[in-house]
């Protein structure tokens, strides 16, 4: 049995449209998980009680490695950050050891801004240097233990200039190439482990309708066309 080129292209449209339906599908289904959850870890939790409410108490570590020479414009335009946000710097260590920088500060800031300080606070550091870990700690506290504890969200840092490398030649990092190609490998067999059994399914289909329906309709319609003519002869 011969497939006609039209028949081919056809079974490829139908296997393209179908991939992309489940594709944006699922996408916006996690889509819809995602804000919903991340909307509910933001209110206050009263389902404890009618007179009973619980607190969110957020701890934050960020750590970042800067560029030689950028520690002190790193630490005021934080400072700064901090001060901006209706907070304070609660503790600040620096230590210059063989040449580079190094410290910890410890800032204090209200909960409602401390989404917006945190990614003010990443975007100062990556223009200095690079985010290497970010850690975000939400404790629930009752109304009674609020009263004791500090109201402001605590965000600690860790920074630290790298010198840079020096040799002969260019050194390229390899992680990225490699993360890259792990990727790419992993999309194409992904690729061919869904595509080809859908194109497949798809060809199947085109096939059973282009071959199967569209003849059965056509005679179907040609033989009641010809009854109704002969019943007018009659």
């Amino acid at each position: 049995m011969w497939i006609k080129r039209k028949e081919i292209f056809a079974a490829i449209a139908l296997g393209v449209a179908l991939a992309l339906l489940v594709f944006y599908s699922g996408l916006a289904s996690e889509k819809n998980g995602f804000f919903s959850t991340e909307t509910s870890g933001m209110v206050k939790n009263d389902s404890f009680g009618q007179d009973s409410q619980r607190y969110q108490l957020i701890t934050e570590t960020i750590e970042g490695e800067l560029d030689k020479g950028a520690f002190e414009d790193t630490v005021s335009r934080l400072v700064a950050l901090t001060e901006e946000k209706n907070g304070y710097v609660k503790y600040l260590l620096m230590t210059y050891v063989d040449e580079v920088w190094s410290g910890q500060m410890v800032c204090k800031v209200p909960p409602s801004n401390v989404t917006s300080f945190t990614f003010a606070a990443r975007a100062i550091i990556d223009s200095n240097g690079t985010v290497t870990y970010i850690n975000i700690s939400i404790e629930e506290i009752s109304e009674s233990q609020a009263l004791n504890e500090t109201t402001f969200s605590t965000i600690n840092f860790n920074l630290k200039e790298i010198k840079p490398q020096t040799g002969a030649g260019i050194s390229i990092p390899l992680e990225p190439v490699t993360r890259i190609l792990s990727t790419s490998l992993l999309w194409i067999a992904q690729g061919l482990a869904v595509g080809v059994p859908l194109c497949f399914a798809s060809l199947g289909i085109v096939l059973f309708v282009g071959r199967g329906i569209i003849p059965l309709w056509k005679n179907t319609l040609k033989i009641s066309k010809k009854t109704s003519k002969q019943e007018q002869e009659g």
